[in-house]
């Protein structure tokens, strides 16, 4: 064999060895990611009995969401300084309007913002459904929330029926509101 085709044989070995090399990182990329994912997925609560605990409402009130058994509610989990949910907010505001008196009910819970944050966004919006503070995002954590806004629908068992990441739309809203206050969310 010369030395130029063995040159070359040599330099496609290397080549050889590049490409497994750069195929084996990106299956240990895609594993990893794999595996976030389902510590992700496996953190978050997104079926079954919503975890009960109690915080305090902006207005200084303290709630627990047991006390709201044989209610639909809606935990809207969101931040000041989130264009979609100042967005969505008005169509909240609206469904809580139209569908209070039939038993929905709206919980906002804040993502660790303060309380002189809260009030000019909650007062610019009208907002009069009750808004959760959770300085410590210690809610986010139990219910998992990874992205804002996010929201869970809660029916009258207190079992959760519906989640949805991102702004929800009017129609969007009715739906999941009105399946959880017929019975079959």
């Amino acid at each position: 064999m010369s030395t130029s085709a063995r040159t070359a044989r040599r330099k496609q070995q290397q080549a050889n060895q590049a490409q497994r090399k750069l195929w084996l990182r990106a299956a240990f990329v895609l594993v990893g990611v794999g595996l976030i994912i389902a510590a992700i997925a496996a953190n978050s609560v997104s079926s079954g009995n919503a975890p009960n605990f109690t915080a305090s409402t902006l207005s200084g009130e303290t709630i627990t969401l047991s006390d709201y058994q044989g209610k639909v509610v809606m935990l809207n989990f969101w931040a000041t300084w989130c264009p979609p949910c100042r967005a969505e907010m008005p169509s909240i505001q609206a469904a809580f309007d139209q569908y209070g008196d039939q038993g929905f009910v709206v919980l906002a819970v804040n993502n660790a913002e303060s309380a002189a944050q809260i009030i000019p966004f909650a007062n610019n919006l009208a907002l009069s459904f009750p808004i959760l503070l959770d300085t410590s995002a210690q809610l986010q954590r139990v219910f998992g929330i990874q992205g804002y806004p996010t929201s869970i629908f809660i029916n009258a068992e207190g079992n959760i029926y519906a989640t949805h990441s991102g702004m929800v739309t009017p129609d969007q809203l009715a739906g999941y509101i009105e399946s959880g206050l017929a019975g079959t969310g």
